[in-house]
């Protein structure tokens, strides 16, 4: 089911670049109208390759996924496929993004991953400003670093 709010910001932004036809999908179906179906479970040493491919061709719908680098590629792969974002609603439109972002559930698990491997220093000391009796997370560095 679609949004109305999701239709309204598409017809928007299509009528801003002059386009009379908007057409919603969900990403997963995008994907193998663009002639790419993600293996479910690809070998070990598939999976980087195929982890790859997947997020070129999310981009190439405007899909940026961040916040990916505490996840091996397994992981991460893994994460796409089940999280249930593959099933959002999407209109591809010039200058149109969807941000897909691993730990931007507001979770308190999501928050301590982001307080670990991606908050700055200052975004830790706001945290401990604003929550001084809850114990911040030692920062560690990035296990897996993709390229932007």
């Amino acid at each position: 089911m679609i949004d109305e709010e999701e239709v309204a910001d598409a017809l928007f932004w299509a009528n801003l670049h002059g386009i009379t036809d908007v057409e919603f999908k969900t990403i997963r179906q995008w994907l193998a109208a663009g002639g790419y179906v993600p293996p479910a479970h690809p070998a070990d040493n598939r999976v980087s390759e195929e982890l790859t491919t997947l997020l070129d061709r999310l981009a190439d719908l405007g899909v940026v996924v961040d916040s990916t680098d505490h996840l091996s590629d397994r992981e991460l792969y893994s994460w796409l496929l089940e999280s249930g974002h593959l099933e959002t609603n999407l209109a591809p439109l010039p200058d149109s993004f969807l941000h897909i972002d691993i730990i931007g559930s507001g979770s308190d698990e999501d928050i301590l991953l982001y307080l670990t491997y991606y908050a700055s220093g200052e975004d830790r000391a706001r945290w401990k400003e604003q929550f001084p009796d809850e114990e911040l997370p030692p920062r560690k560095p990035l296990p897996y670093e993709r390229a932007s």
